[in-house]
């Protein structure tokens, strides 16, 4: 008896087929599996920058790091003035973003928007670039109910910005769309990774903390 029977074509295509219905079930699982591990990097990184802000403060009379400032050495904003209080600049960048690592000049950017319009008088068309203040924490009547970052891009999208495709100055909800302004990205899972200023990271999507709203800037304002 020949007990090396070779397999038939209809064989070989039933292992195929089987094979191909496995791939299909199984790489969508994958592929959620890698988007989440890239979310709770996401949100490692943004914690990271949220303690960052912290010991900032502690140099800093308890408030919260300026938006931009410019000097004979050019222009430095936020995550510049945060860079000496982090490990490394991985903090920066939320993984899973479309986002570039540089902004247009190829200096290292961040892929998190800092809430410049409450946390500091930074004005949207930059006229108090040279002499904008930033609040203190006891400013801040709800910290764990006031955004610190969140993930951002652009507000320009999917238009171009001069500024590139970050969004590190975050606009809140009520002001206009501008160049080198962001809007929170909804990067995994249709949600935004958020910081808020007691340090706690969240996810929500837009729904939940930026669009419908009442006030339109509940979590972005001091109260």
């Amino acid at each position: 008896m020949n007990r090396n029977r070779a397999f038939t074509l209809i064989e070989l295509l039933v292992v195929i087929a089987i094979i191909a219905i496995l791939a299909a079930i199984l790489f969508p699982v994958f592929a959620q599996a890698k988007m989440a591990g890239k979310q709770t990097q996401c949100a490692s990184n943004v914690r990271g920058l949220s303690q960052a802000m912290v010991i900032y403060m502690t140099d800093y009379d308890d408030r919260f790091s300026l938006a931009a400032y410019f000097d004979e050495g050019g222009t430095h904003l936020w995550h510049d003035l945060l860079d000496p209080y982090v490990k490394n600049k991985q903090v920066w960048l939320c993984p899973g973003c479309a986002l570039k690592d540089r902004d247009e000049t190829g200096a290292p950017t961040s892929h998190f928007g800092y809430n410049v319009g409450y946390l500091t008088d930074f004005a949207q068309d930059f006229s108090n670039a040279a002499s904008s203040t930033a609040v203190s924490l006891s400013s801040v009547g709800s910290p764990s109910d006031t955004v610190l970052f969140t993930s951002a891009r652009t507000s320009m999208y999917p238009e171009s910005s001069w500024c590139g495709d970050d969004g590190k100055l975050l606009l809140p909800p009520s002001w206009p769309s501008g160049d080198c302004w962001g809007r929170p990205d909804p990067v995994h899972f249709n949600k935004a990774t958020i910081a808020w200023t007691d340090t706690h990271v969240t996810k929500r999507a837009l729904s939940g903390f930026y669009s419908g709203q009442n006030p339109q800037d509940r979590w972005f304002d001091l109260e």
